[in-house]
């Protein structure tokens, strides 16, 4: 059983990975951990776990921006110490070529991460990890692209108010994408792939669509977390017939991302798609005609969990 918690975390991220492995025991693998107002709600779930007699094997921090890192961020400020196993993030120190990350608050987690003897990792693009039945291969950012990241003191990237609604789905569709991510904080975000009796999950941070596109190829999976909230700036036209998959989810609240159009492409693409949401953002995308005749296309609302289903299952 492998289980996927998409917490709402407002604006950013926060995702757990739950899954049994060979041994019989349960994992726990968080992904990012939403806001800094969102500290509180991540302490309490870190406190769950453990009061569920799991543990948090790993933190994974995807990037950079504060709607990722601000809720661990939070409680390292705080003094709180969280029963996290290792955490798995990019830092100058951990580059071996007296790389300096002057973002500061990437900065910050590091050093308390490591007064508080939390092991840190690198998940550099070759880096791969196995625990326990799952397997979890970094396939981005590469070295080279974190060298041009951490000399800069680059802030947080605004989140684009969405300006696609009014228009309908097929007019979207066939509608070419305008413009790109030019965040470098953003292409610096690890893409990791899981691998988890015979699925596999791409997990996508706030990175670019070439990168994406670049590392993955032609690929199915099972699912795909999207990237930067669902921003159509992070989807590329070259996804089409390269990068299959029926189920996605979107970590957003609905107030700034995802754009309607990232919806049509990937509807146009696959033909039919099931999208997972914390809250139910969608209702503000749609028009009543839409609503109607949505056969195509399902929204799934679900905070705490998603169940991935086993393959054996789909083919009954």
């Amino acid at each position: 059983m492998l289980q996927i918690f998409n917490y709402n975390a407002g604006k950013g991220d926060c995702l757990r990975l739950r899954y049994t492995g060979s041994s019989g025991i349960s994992h726990n693998i968080l992904i990012d951990s939403g806001e800094t107002r969102f500290g509180l709600e991540f302490e309490a779930i870190c406190k769950q776990i453990v009061a569920n007699h799991e543990k948090i094997d790993v933190m994974v921090l995807s990037h950079v921006d504060m709607d990722h890192l601000g809720g661990l961020l939070y409680n390292l400020r705080n003094k709180i110490k969280l029963s996290i196993e290792e955490v798995w993030m990019n830092h100058g120190n951990l580059m071996g070529k007296n790389a300096e990350l002057s973002v500061k608050q990437n900065d910050e987690v590091y050093t308390a991460l490591k007064e508080q003897g939390i092991p840190v990792k690198p998940v550099i693009a070759g880096t791969t990890y196995e625990l326990d039945g799952a397997v979890f291969r970094v396939l981005w950012p590469d070295e080279e692209t974190l060298y041009q990241l951490f000399p800069q003191p680059l802030g947080n990237v605004v989140l684009g108010k969405p300006s696609d609604y009014g228009y309908s789905f097929g007019e979207l569709m066939n509608l070419p994408i305008k413009g790109k991510d030019t965040s470098l904080n953003n292409r610096a975000s690890v893409i990791m792939e899981v691998t988890y009796k015979g699925q596999k999950l791409l997990f996508t941070g706030d990175a670019w669509a070439e990168d994406i596109l670049q590392v993955v190829g032609n690929s199915s999976y099972d699912f795909i977390k999207l990237s930067h909230h669902g921003s159509v700036r992070n989807l590329s036209e070259e996804w089409s017939g390269k990068i299959k998959c029926q189920a996605y989810m979107v970590c957003a609240d609905g107030s700034t991302h995802p754009d309607k159009q990232t919806i049509a492409k990937l509807l146009k693409w696959n033909d039919e798609i099931t999208i997972y949401g914390s809250t139910d953002w969608w209702t503000n995308m749609l028009t009543i005609e839409e609503q109607a005749k949505l056969d195509k296309i399902h929204f799934e609302r679900g905070e705490y969990l998603w169940k991935l289903p086993k393959k054996e299952e789909l083919l009954n």
